[in-house]
């Protein structure tokens, strides 16, 4: 009676799925899913890909930040805007990559009920940290910027930071 019922079922199941408006609903919920919770990272992955990006490593933001330490205090000189810019682009590392790996960790997450998962943070500090990497190695090819095994580190420091943020509010909830 059991094998019966279950087989029903399955029969039922399959007849779900062999319809073609069932077939186009899952896949509009999965196209939503992805455009929802996938779109967010991969546009965020292109917006601080090296090659287009040359805003943050260009000597206009360099300008801008020379211009402000000058209007704030007339007699600085050049070293204090040196390093304010220097810091100003490391602190842009930190959270740009910790940006990243809040939204890898949303796109596994992808609406669940569970708000941590291991993996999902194993998963998106990988390919956060191999981002960050490719994006040091790619620096070294485009004009007036360099790679750096500094920022590498920083970018990972920003992106283990922000997954520690999620356990630990995880963590504060329970």
């Amino acid at each position: 009676m059991i094998n019966v019922k279950k087989s029903e079922q399955r029969s039922q199941d399959s007849s779900n799925t062999e319809n073609p408006a069932n077939r186009f609903t899952d896949i509009t919920i999965d196209m939503k899913k992805l455009l929802k919770y996938w779109l967010p990272p991969l546009v965020w992955m292109a917006i601080i890909f090296p090659v287009g990006n040359k805003a943050i490593g260009s000597p206009f933001l360099w300008r801008i930040n020379r211009s402000f330490w000058v209007w704030l205090l007339p007699e600085t000189g050049i070293p204090i805007s040196d390093v304010a810019y220097v810091v100003i682009r490391k602190t842009l590392h930190f959270i740009e990559y910790g940006i990243l790996a809040f939204l890898l960790y949303r796109g596994f997450r992808a609406g669940a009920e569970k708000k941590w998962h291991p993996n999902w943070a194993v998963y998106a500090g990988t390919i956060a940290i191999s981002y960050g990497f490719l994006d040091e190695f790619l620096q070294s090819f485009v004009p007036n910027r360099n790679g750096s095994f500094i920022d590498a580190l920083i970018n990972t420091a920003g992106i283990a930071s922000m997954l520690g943020l999620i356990f630990w509010r995880r963590e504060r909830q329970h």
